[in-house]
């Protein structure tokens, strides 16, 4: 496999339940798409506090609903620092890249809280919100695979009919990459539908996910998932030892990516040294018009790049990156 990195093509699945989400969880056609339903119910709320390390899709709805937003600090310090506000009408909580353990509701907070479990999903997150959400596109190939559900088991709005447009387009998507990964003509033709679907989602509401997805989202192959993952991460743990983000990875974490922070300002250049080499490692995540940081805040945007170890991979894989990465360091 040449190629590492980008957008899955499949779905690792078992004949086991994954006994990943709870019974009362609704789907929906993205992240983006399940946060949109829970921000609907927070109709009461006018204030929210949320991570200065984030993607601008997880802000949007709520400044569509009209929300002040706030933004609490999350910086590096030796190990990732969050201190978030608990004096907004709503929280928002996350653990960052499957390291869980980074973040429970705070002692006393009257907030309501919302969960984004899209890092942690496969890990043992600390589970304490009154409306937990994520994203399972970012773990595999289902087309769809947002997914959402409240702590007293009350039903959200998915929206009445499936976008067939978009869920037709990550379809053919994916099976164009899939021939393409196996040796088939064609070459690289799915990185222009992969973008029209990602086109058409930033301007969809609230929608249900596909019935495929569905299904496949409970029986998915969690324990292989977790192995690999795990496993691949060790070898580019060990490889670059004084980058981590996260200097210690707990029996229970299963790693989205392996966050480094790259030193000497050399984030952007490495990055694309790899991608000459067909390994594309994303960057968390490009600073958005509504964020206004501050140096230490700043370091993260900066400097962090999302090493590649899922489960597509194999350690060997995982050696040719490092290889590769070595190689491009001694360069200058």
């Amino acid at each position: 496999m040449g190629e590492i990195g980008s957008e899955f093509w499949n779905v690792p699945a078992s004949g086991n339940g994954s006994g990943l989400f709870p019974l009362h969880t609704q789907w929906f056609l993205s992240g983006r798409s399940a946060l949109r339903s829970i921000v609907r119910e927070l109709s009461d709320c006018h204030t929210v506090a949320m991570p200065s390390w984030c993607c601008d899709s997880m802000v949007e709805p709520f400044l569509e609903a009209g929300f002040q937003v706030r933004f609490y600090p999350v910086y590096w310090d030796g190990g990732l620092i969050q201190e978030p506000y608990t004096d907004c009408d709503v929280l928002y909580l996350m653990d960052y890249f499957g390291h869980t353990g980074q973040q429970c509701v705070p002692h006393a907070c009257s907030s309501v809280v919302v969960q984004d479990l899209t890092h942690s999903l496969f890990s043992t997150p600390c589970v304490d919100a009154d409306y937990c959400f994520g994203s399972l596109r970012k773990w595999c190939g289902v087309w769809t695979g947002g997914y959402a559900w409240t702590r007293d088991g009350r039903v959200l709005t998915t929206g009445e009919a499936e976008d067939g447009v978009y869920i037709a387009l990550r379809r053919d998507a994916m099976e164009r990459k899939a021939a393409y990964i196996c040796g088939g003509s064609g070459g690289k033709d799915y990185l222009e539908l992969f973008a029209q679907a990602e086109d058409r989602l930033e301007r969809t509401g609230i929608a249900p996910a596909a019935q495929r997805d569905i299904l496949l989202a409970q029986t998915l192959d969690v324990a292989g998932i977790q192995t690999r993952r795990r496993t691949n991460a060790e070898t580019l743990r060990s490889a670059f030892a004084e980058w981590l983000l996260f200097p210690e990875m707990e029996e229970t974490d299963c790693p989205m990516f392996v966050p480094v922070l790259v030193p000497d300002g050399r984030r952007d250049k490495l990055r694309s040294g790899l991608i000459r080499h067909e390994i594309y490692c994303p960057v968390h995540w490009p600073v958005s018009s509504c964020h206004r940081l501050d140096a230490r805040e700043r370091v993260l945007y900066e400097n962090e790049l999302s090493l590649v170890c899922d489960q597509r991979y194999t350690v060997e894989n995982m050696q040719r990156m490092v290889n590769v990465i070595h190689s491009l360091w001694k360069e200058e």
